[in-house]
């Protein structure tokens, strides 16, 4: 009885718009890390540390092939090279994306990086 009781109440607070049952919100972002002039021999932090619930890494390949680009995924690190595409998937994971470029005596660019995620 008294569940039938409890749940007309909710019932009628819902139904006179007293009271909202919380959906869940689904939000899309998309970043764009664009193309980058890196030093010789330096390296370059492109996206800091960020945590992700679901992304979707995606490394064009416009850079330059003496760019390393790094993308370290909790204990592991991917490398590929600036010229290379790249998809990579996270899901609930930290991440961090940096660039080193390998040619001591000439400046070269970093690929354009997108990052497609979904939070809740």
């Amino acid at each position: 009885m008294a569940k039938e009781i409890a749940s007309g109440v909710i019932g009628g607070l819902v139904g006179a718009g007293l009271m909202r049952i919380a959906t869940p919100r689904l939000e899309s972002n998309r970043e764009l890390i664009t193309r980058r002039s890196i030093s010789p021999g330096s390296s370059i932090t492109l996206k800091p540390s960020t945590t992700y619930k679901l992304a979707i890494i995606l490394i064009h390949g416009d850079g330059d092939p003496q760019v390393e680009v790094q993308v370290a995924r909790g204990p592991d690190t991917y490398r590929v090279w600036g010229n290379e595409q790249a998809i990579e998937v996270v899901a609930n994971e930290t991440i961090t994306i940096s660039a080193a470029n390998t040619d001591t005596s000439s400046s070269w660019y970093s690929p354009t990086i997108e990052i497609l995620s979904l939070n809740w």
